[in-house]
């Protein structure tokens, strides 16, 4: 009995609540997914489904708190768009049937865009990142039975491999010195958060619960990590030191609160909750 309370105890002291503060910042109600800010601060692309079985890239300024598709003539489904860092360039993956999914490189000076197609079969890439000086997309993708990541050069050319291991390798994401990567992983049994040098060696990990800890995304200062994890029962929004030290639960909702996104001033995220089976973006502090 006394050793049961000392492991409770310990699991209690391991998670610090820090709940934030939040503010909405969309009220359409509208499933949603994949924020991420854009225009130094100023506007948040996302992904809403925005008609029956069509997932669309849209923009909000948030300013005006007007929103606009990123891509207005567009019928196929659209996700995970994802910026570099002066705003040039941008991907996104796009449907080519519910089975199969390109990843599209665009180039907003140039006005031209570069496709990777899907592979034959139930294939398609993931969570594109661009890498710290924008030359480069990292993406995850199965292959030879393993989902590993990769990077490409902007032309969709040059593929390497960074990161593979038995599992699901995911959600690459690179701090702002272009010095360390952070992804999720299966290798060990289920999903947790792993680090390592931006070319893949020296990997370190990060999280270790029975739950599934996913989605991270690197701060700015790239001192912190915010992760989505069901470590307390439903769906929230933590936060970590890079060394996977002093995590601290955000969020403190019944239902889910996922796809946390950092601003670039480090003291804020947006990222979509649930309420009463509604879908929309909350601002949160971070302090």
């Amino acid at each position: 009995m006394i050793r049961i309370l000392i492991i409770a105890l310990t699991l209690s002291l391991s998670v610090s609540p820090l709940f934030a503060e939040s503010k909405r910042l969309t009220n359409d109600n509208l499933f949603k997914r994949d924020p991420r800010f854009i225009k130094d601060g100023k506007e948040i692309v996302y992904v809403v489904l925005s008609r029956r079985e069509q997932l669309q890239i849209r923009v909000l300024n948030l300013t005006t708190r007007s929103t606009a598709p990123l891509h207005k003539d567009e019928r196929r489904s659209e996700l995970e768009p994802t910026f570099s860092r002066d705003d040039r360039y941008y991907a996104h993956l796009q449907s080519r049937s519910p089975a199969s999914v390109a990843m599209m490189i665009h180039d907003t000076k140039e006005n031209s865009q570069v496709e990777i197609p899907p592979a034959s079969g139930f294939s398609g890439m993931r969570s594109p990142t661009f890498s710290a000086d924008g030359q480069r997309v990292l993406y995850s993708f199965s292959e030879g039975g393993r989902q590993k990541i990769f990077s490409c050069n902007l032309k969709a050319q040059d593929r390497k491999t960074i990161v593979d291991s038995i599992g699901i390798n995911n959600w690459p994401t690179c701090s702002d010195d272009g010095k360390r990567l952070v992804f999720g992983s299966t290798r060990d049994g289920n999903f947790e958060i792993y680090a390592s040098d931006i070319d893949g060696d020296n990997i370190q990990r990060l999280t270790e619960t029975p739950a599934q800890d996913i989605r991270p995304r690197v701060s700015p200062d790239g001192r912190r990590v915010a992760f989505c994890s069901n470590r307390d029962g439903n769906h929230e929004i933590y936060i970590m030191n890079i060394d996977g030290s002093d995590i601290r639960r955000l969020t403190n909702h019944p239902e889910r609160d996922d796809y946390p996104a950092w601003h670039s001033n480090g003291k804020q995220l947006v990222v979509v909750s649930e309420r009463a089976g509604r879908h929309d973006l909350y601002l949160i502090d971070v302090k």
